[in-house]
């Protein structure tokens, strides 16, 4: 392991570059020793293309609830209620989607991370790949999340009418959700990124409940993961909509690891090399290159700690 952290450990005072192990992230074929959990994790994420267009093309039913709320009347109210039903069972494929990956996460990482973590990602390439796909993924999601009301406006408002529907007619049918799921879905989308929130929470869970499996060992494939999206990058092997494939899942990595680790990912002795990674999303990212940045300066749990290098903490000053 000590080795293991010799070769990771650039983030700090050093500015080595992000370590770089061949693993295919297009063509990676799985070998039958990871076949098992490649197709698992395939099968997971199986609907997660058709959940992404149609959150990207969700308009949300800001007319009807406004006109329901500024007129209020039965004919106003029902219509209201008619549209926004089938947008909460919207919302809440979301959410069980969502639980559905926190569950698999710690295993996909367990299956990566237990024994010699290098030679899993080599010789296991196609499931490396998928773990980057759900990172990748989650990146997208909760993009469009935040950059959409309509999400949270809806959510609301059907809380609101289902409690005064409770309040005045306790038996009413007419429910799409109840209230114990909607409690739920309700702190789920309540965070900013609520895809990674999931995400961070199974990786914690992993390495609180396993006692076979540290904090460290997560964090190192995290950050041998970022390496391999990085080099990608600047040694353009990447190229076209792969770049941007890449700077996402790298930018989920350090997310991931900022939070797993104790000291965080911006310490002097992470092995992130954070700076690194900061140059090549503001000179690769075109115009995405804020919002991941933003994603950086506002999902991370220690980059205003009084032990971020100020050299770091200027370079994602807003």
């Amino acid at each position: 392991m000590g080795a293991l952290l010799s070769i990771l450990r650039g983030g700090g005072q050093s500015d080595e570059p992000p370590i770089d192990i061949p693993v295919d992230l297009e063509g990676a074929q799985p070998t039958p020793e990871e076949m098992d959990m490649f197709n698992y994790i395939s099968q997971l994420l199986g609907p997660a293309p058709t959940y992404l267009d149609a959150l990207r093309n969700y308009t949300g039913c800001g007319d009807a609830i406004r006109r329901a709320i500024s007129s209020p009347s039965r004919e106003s109210e029902e219509a209201a209620w008619a549209a926004v039903c089938p947008a909460v069972l919207k919302l809440k494929e979301y959410y069980e989607f969502a639980q559905r990956l926190e569950e698999a996460f710690p295993r996909l990482l367990a299956f990566l991370c237990t024994g010699d973590m290098l030679r899993n990602l080599e010789q296991r390439q196609a499931t490396a790949k998928r773990l980057a796909d759900i990172l990748h993924f989650v990146s997208q999601f909760d993009e469009l999340k935040m950059g959409n009301p309509n999400v949270q406006n809806d959510f609301s408002y059907y809380r609101r009418t289902l409690s005064r529907m409770r309040m005045s007619n306790p038996s009413q049918q007419n429910v799409v959700v109840h209230d114990e799921l909607a409690n739920r879905m309700s702190l789920f989308y309540a965070h900013s990124t609520p895809m990674t929130k999931s995400l961070i929470d199974s990786s914690i869970a992993l390495v609180t409940a396993n006692k076979g499996i540290s904090a460290d060992s997560v964090t190192d494939i995290f950050a041998v993961l970022s390496g391999i999206c990085y080099n990608a990058v600047t040694k353009n092997r990447a190229q076209g909509a792969m770049v941007d494939y890449c700077l996402r899942v790298l930018v989920v990595c350090i997310i991931l690891y900022d939070h797993v680790d104790p000291n965080g990912a911006f310490a002097k002795t992470s092995k992130l090399n954070i700076r690194a990674s900061v140059r090549v999303i503001q000179t690769s990212g075109g115009s995405g290159s804020n919002g991941l940045l933003n994603t950086l300066r506002y999902s991370t749990l220690h980059l205003n700690d009084e032990s971020t290098p100020k050299t770091i903490k200027q370079m994602l000053a807003a």
